[in-house]
């Protein structure tokens, strides 16, 4: 694998470039270079190194700047960036962390120690590709099962309506517990064709592309509300939102998101007298926090990490209806955003799901 792995050199120190580039050749890597960032941007239209050595201090345009561009581009997500810095500026390098820079290393740079972080970064984007890659096959064969299961499921719901006409018109006389049994067999496929259609929901999230833009999230958010809240017919629901700062998201994918957690909310509030939905935000280094609170049934906060798995649910299906996938949509959403997403609960108070948006 090293030896396929392309590195990008980028610094304005010509001596540097030279003795890192020959170093580097010789232990079988190949070796791009470039004096400037504009220079080293310019060559990333052209090809995706795995790993880019960056010099923080440079003229015109400095590696701060470089590395803000290089993560703003969707082909560079993988690539690793080292920092080459002379100095320990604890505030550059912690920026440089925040903009996405993965490891820093101090020049004089000691042979030994750069092949090694070098190996230890590639070994990591290596393995994060095959987890990648892994992932994506999962998702197609989630789809695939999914998308072969519906249509007998389909099939096997017409039959049963036809099943149930037939041995209503019958002379003879049905068993006393034949509505019953029929009622059940609804139910249960029923049930299988909405965890089919959520299952594809699920890999359509993961399939789509993401296409960031900056975005009113409140629009999107109040979007959602207005066609879930026409199937509420009778009840008493407050939807308050401050003031919401842009994010930079897909609208479609963000669309699902916020669907999701208001159908959650608009569920789990069902037994409440007056819905209470309350949506807030914070931003703190440069990181915006969307919070959506609930007055709904709650959950015991030791049970919270399954709560992203797929099916993982926490109420019977006899208390709200639902198929657990969901939250997991959600979480899958914001990853691909580069963002999370944390829970909080309190039973039979309410619960708060805040995302994090870069």
């Amino acid at each position: 694998m090293e030896h396929s792995s392309v590195i990008l050199i980028v610094d304005d120190n010509p001596e540097f470039i030279h003795m890192t580039g020959t170093l580097l050749t010789r232990n079988g890597y190949e070796v791009r270079v470039a004096d400037s960032g504009r220079q080293a941007l310019s060559l990333l239209d052209r090809e995706i190194p795995d790993l880019i050595l960056l010099d923080i201090r440079m003229p015109e345009m400095d590696g701060l700047a470089v590395c803000r561009q290089i993560r703003e581009n969707s082909r560079c997500e993988d690539t690793a960036i080292l920092f080459i810095t002379g100095e320990q500026d604890r505030a550059s390098l912690e920026e440089g962390f925040r903009l996405g820079a993965q490891d820093y290393i101090l020049k004089p740079c000691q042979p030994s120690e750069l092949l090694a972080r070098i190996r230890t970064h590639l070994q990591i984007i290596n393995q994060t590709r095959e987890l990648k890659a892994a992932y994506r096959e999962m998702d197609q064969f989630c789809h695939s099962v999914s998308h072969d299961l519906k249509s007998p499921i389909q099939v096997m719901h017409q039959l049963l309506e036809l099943l149930s006409a037939i041995l209503k018109e019958s002379a003879n006389p049905l068993p006393e517990d034949a509505d019953e049994v029929m009622e059940r067999l609804f139910h249960k496929c029923s049930q299988a064709e909405a965890m089919i259609m959520r299952l594809l929901d699920f890999s359509r999230m993961t399939q789509l592309p993401c296409r960031p833009v900056p975005v009113d999230p409140e629009k999107i958010i109040r979007n959602a509300y207005n066609d879930l809240v026409l199937l509420e017919e009778g009840r008493i629901i407050h939807l308050t939102i401050e003031k919401l700062p842009s994010v930079c998201g897909d609208p479609v994918l963000l669309s699902q998101l916020f669907t999701n957690i208001l159908s959650n909310s608009l569920k789990f509030t069902r037994n409440k007298p007056e819905a209470e939905i309350r949506v807030t935000s914070q931003v703190k280094k440069g990181q915006t926090a969307i919070t959506i609170t609930d007055n709904g049934a709650g959950f015991d906060m030791a049970y919270a990490d399954r709560l992203f798995s797929v099916f993982e649910r926490l109420h019977s299906s006899s208390e709200f209806e639902g198929t657990g996938v969901g939250l997991t949509i959600v979480k899958r959403i914001m990853l691909r955003h580069g963002g999370d997403v944390s829970i909080h609960s309190v039973p039979d108070e309410g619960t708060s799901l805040t995302l994090y948006f870069p």
